[in-house]
């Protein structure tokens, strides 16, 4: 029986890019005496060079800066950047929520000061544990946000905000399915093909996430861009 597992695995493996086995079953069947070979990790020079490859592709999709951005924003742009052409994309994603909210924050301090001129340090401490949400209706009421751009910022806050930086990997990763999956029963040898979906198998939503935000990170990124570039000309002029 332990050669036909491994027969089976062997021909499953051929074919695949990715095996998820459940811990308690992979301790198990190296007790049954099924080897297993180890795969090394990239080296620093292939992890680098993959990087670099994908900082080209991505570099010609990137947002410019906006014009005169406070050091603070410009900071934050180029920290998203750098995640992006390092394949961070669930951290340039993170890193995207908090732009906007910082420069939402931001402009509402230097609007109801009537202007950099006219700010204090000491009234920016309000601002610093706010909750996005009611950051949101504060800058509403500053006038700063139109009722359209506060909707959008607030249905950003729900799906993409609050799930990154809460890691509610199953809500990030809802609505994926892996499709024609091979599933292998190490007790009968049994193979079937199922779709599985992340929502309803934890083993896979570590595997499917990254996934996700690749495809999900460009977007949100243009949606931070378009926010910070509709907010910052209300108090440059």
């Amino acid at each position: 029986m332990i050669e036909d597992i491994q027969k089976i695995m062997s021909e499953l493996a051929d074919d695949s890019d990715t095996i998820i086995v459940n811990p308690g079953t992979l301790e198990e069947l190296k007790r049954s005496g099924v080897p297993f070979n180890t795969v090394p990790p990239p080296t620093i020079d292939q992890l680098f060079a993959k990087r670099k490859q994908n900082a080209f592709l991505r570099i010609v999709q990137l947002p410019s800066l906006p014009q005169g951005p406070p050091p603070a924003v410009q900071a934050l742009y180029q920290e998203i950047r750098e995640c992006i052409f390092f394949g961070l994309n669930g951290a340039a994603i993170t890193m995207s929520a908090i732009l906007i909210e910082f420069v939402l924050k931001h402009t509402t301090f230097i609007k109801e000061a009537g202007g950099y001129q006219n700010a204090d340090t000491r009234d920016w401490d309000q601002f610093e544990n706010m909750e996005l949400f009611h950051a949101i209706n504060r800058a509403k009421r500053a006038g700063v946000l139109d009722a359209e751009m506060a909707k959008r910022i607030d249905s950003f806050r729900k799906t993409i905000r609050n799930p990154y930086s809460h890691y509610n990997i199953k809500m990030i990763t809802y609505g994926v399915i892996a499709q024609k999956v091979k599933q292998v029963n190490t007790t009968t040898g049994v193979v079937t093909e199922v779709d599985l979906a992340a929502k309803d198998h934890p083993m896979i939503q570590a595997q499917v996430k990254p996934w996700v935000d690749e495809h999900k990170v460009m977007a949100v990124f243009a949606f931070a861009d378009e926010v910070v570039k509709y907010l910052l000309p209300q108090i440059q002029t």
